[in-house]
């Protein structure tokens, strides 16, 4: 192999790491690792990980539970959004001026 990688083993399983612009050169190297050795291929960009590589056969197996987290990551990351909302336009309201003769009016309605 030509290429540069950082090795780690995680029970029972060889993770290889590189950087994008190795994998960008050594592509068909990378695929063929992944297919003949049965290791993962985690590529980084700025030094944080961003994809991996695994086998068709490893992926099929997991498809499933991929599914239902994506699903529930999207979920969680809306759920964020919808607070984030929530929490801005709360801010809009209590930073309102709540003094005025009107708004003691609508409030003694209350």
């Amino acid at each position: 192999m030509m290429y540069n990688l950082n090795i780690m083993e995680v029970e029972f399983m060889t993770v290889k790491t590189v950087d994008s612009n190795e994998a960008r050169n050594n592509w068909r190297e990378m695929l063929d690792t992944v297919m003949a050795q049965d290791v993962d291929i985690v590529v980084t960009r700025y030094n944080k990980p961003v994809v991996t590589m695994v086998s068709y056969e490893d992926y099929l197996i997991v498809q499933d539970d991929l599914v239902r987290r994506r699903a529930e990551r999207k979920t969680r990351q809306q759920l964020e959004s919808e607070s984030l909302a929530t929490m801005i336009a709360a801010e809009r309201v209590l930073a309102r001026e709540w003094d005025t003769p009107e708004e003691d009016e609508a409030w003694a309605d209350l």
